[in-house]
């Protein structure tokens, strides 16, 4: 339970703590001064009650002396009635030498200090006892006790009005320190906006600098991070955009002696074809040309990835159903050639400019094609790749799902790595998953693997349903 507590109070503003802490201890140093001065009052009137006992003790023998010798027992009950009139004396009794009794008692009148004020502050009764002498014969005992029941009513009213002056007090401190401290922290409040602006991009933000000199001395330390952020944003950005410009240019450029090499094994080829019968001469000539094409492939996802976050066209909403028709009109001889069958399930539409989009799929489409159908059950079951979509409020998703042989969950995360690659010894590059994802992650959606417990591999994709803010760093 005190966990419990505990973690409420720490998740309350920082500004309700103060307060409440503060008025917290006023309080309790206000209470606890009060009732040490009502337990130094109250020894006070011990100590007077002590004093009054032991006068009136001295003075009321003689009193009732005269009448105690002559037995008047009627004169004796009406001078303790009049004694007990006194202030603080609240019962007198007569004792005579014969056990005969007299009591007077003073009215009882209702008290507004409660028991436990008296009992703890130590507002007790007194009592003493004197003997009636005269010419050296005793005539009887008279009793006093002495109540302190009107030191303990002035004291608890004390306290209450006390009380009321240090609420008060505390109120008036606890709206002073909330003006004080709400005008102060202003800049705090500040402070923690500008930090959130940061945190969203907005790097051009510059604070006013004001409150006390640590605040601004704060403040002014934010405007130098803020100005030296910007500044290392701006030098990363530009570092960014030339080496994004030095990989475009230079895997452009090695596009075209990969296709000479191409080109010329080609023709080589061609020209030695019923000339040439050394079959390694043949095998070194193939092997080229496919490096070759192999180059180009790899120059050519190369161009992709680095385009993946950036559009390639307007920004639009495309039907997914209509387009990925078109495109597997396009890819069928490869479909044919994987002895795969591809069904499209209801598609939402999806905001994006259709050049990125054909690589998403297209991308997605070539590892299911390339890895599921190459299993050594793929001639009993043929590979079929299904492809669905769903809505889900502002999120859209798109899942690719095959019955190939799968990919263990070691490997899901992996191969969204550039180059990444599960068989070294197919033509893929490895680089058609770090596409999707680039794109994917571009639109400010996720994508991910997952292994059905029937078998098979699921490529899901996530994507704002609405326009996505692109990602332009």
């Amino acid at each position: 339970m005190f966990d419990i507590w505990l973690g409420i109070w720490k998740n309350q503003p920082f500004l309700l703590r103060l307060l409440v802490t503060a008025s917290f201890a006023l309080l309790a140093a206000g209470s606890a001064m009060l009732l040490f001065s009502a337990r130094q009052e109250a020894r006070d009137a011990q100590a007077d009650l002590a004093v009054q006992l032991a006068g009136e003790l001295e003075t009321l023998p003689a009193m009732l002396s005269e009448v105690a010798v002559l037995g008047d027992f009627s004169s004796l009950r009406q001078s303790l009635d009049h004694f007990v009139a006194r202030p603080y004396i609240v019962r007198a009794e007569y004792l005579d030498h014969s056990g005969s009794r007299l009591t007077s008692e003073d009215k009882v009148v209702q008290k507004q200090a409660p028991d436990w004020f008296s009992l703890a502050m130590g507002f007790d009764d007194i009592s003493g006892s004197a003997q009636i002498s005269v010419g050296g014969r005793t005539y009887g005992e008279v009793k006093l006790r002495l109540s302190s029941r009107m030191h303990a009513e002035r004291a608890w009213s004390r306290l209450g009005h006390h009380l009321a002056i240090l609420l008060l007090a505390v109120s008036l401190d606890f709206v002073g320190i909330w003006l004080i401290l709400r005008h102060g922290l202003a800049p705090l409040e500040r402070l923690q906006r500008g930090s959130d602006a940061i945190a969203q991009g907005h790097l051009e933000t510059r604070l006013a600098e004001e409150g006390g000199p640590e605040l601004r001395h704060l403040i002014s330390s934010f405007n130098r991070m803020a100005e030296a952020t910007q500044r290392a944003q701006a030098g990363l950005a530009q570092s960014n955009r030339e080496l994004q410009r030095f990989a475009e240019i230079t895997a452009h450029h090695l596009q075209e002696p990969a296709r000479r090499l191409a080109t010329y094994a080609e023709r080589l080829d061609n020209q030695l074809a019923g000339k040439l019968d050394d079959a390694e001469a043949r095998i070194s000539l193939d092997f080229i040309r496919q490096e070759a094409r192999r180059q180009q492939n790899l120059l050519r996802d190369i161009e992709r990835y680095l385009a993946a976050n950036q559009p390639r066209g307007a920004i639009e909403q495309i039907d997914a159903n209509a387009f990925l028709t078109r495109l597997l009109e396009k890819r069928a001889a490869d479909i044919k050639a994987a002895r795969a069958k591809v069904s499209i399930g209801a598609l939402p539409a999806v905001w994006i400019d259709a050049a990125r989009l054909a690589d998403l799929f297209g991308a997605i489409l070539d590892n299911a094609l390339q890895h599921g159908g190459d299993s050594s059950a793929a001639a009993a079951t043929p590979l079929h790749i299904q492809i669905d979509g769903a809505l889900d409020g502002a999120v859209l998703r798109y899942a690719v799902r095959d019955n190939g042989p799968g990919i263990e969950a070691a490997y899901r995360e992996r191969v969204f790595r550039v180059f990444e690659r599960l068989k070294p010894g197919k033509i893929n590059t490895g680089i058609g998953l770090a596409i999707v994802r680039r794109i994917v992650e571009s639109l400010g959606g996720r994508t991910w693997i997952e292994g059905p417990p029937a078998g098979g591999c699921i490529v899901l994709v996530e994507l704002p349903a609405d326009r996505a803010t692109e990602d332009t760093k």
